[in-house]
């Protein structure tokens, strides 16, 4: 797991800490973020996510993967645009990690 979310996570209770000294997975990391109602801060997930991308998991019109930079935040989530074909989404922050 990446130092940073390695961080974020020693800086919790020891509750969650016991919690999330198991998680070894993307979806172990997304469900225990979701149901403890954990953000991660924006260094956190710029260092997660390249810095500069929402994720490259939709198909583009124009080929290939959605090419999707950050344009602002919505609520919890990204809003996101496709760099290629101007597609609009949002994105959870744990869907970047």
């Amino acid at each position: 797991m990446n130092e940073k979310i390695n961080a974020l996570l020693n800086g919790l209770s020891p509750e969650l800490q016991e919690k999330a000294k198991d998680i070894k997975t993307q979806e172990e990391l997304t469900a225990f973020l979701s149901e403890n109602d954990i953000e991660l801060p924006e260094d956190v997930l710029d260092a997660v996510s390249g810095g500069g991308g929402c994720g490259n998991d939709d198909d583009c019109p124009k080929g290939g993967k959605h090419d999707y930079r950050k344009v602002g935040r919505e609520n919890k989530r990204y809003k996101c645009v496709c760099n290629k074909c101007g597609y609009e989404t949002t994105k959870a922050p744990w869907e970047l990690v």
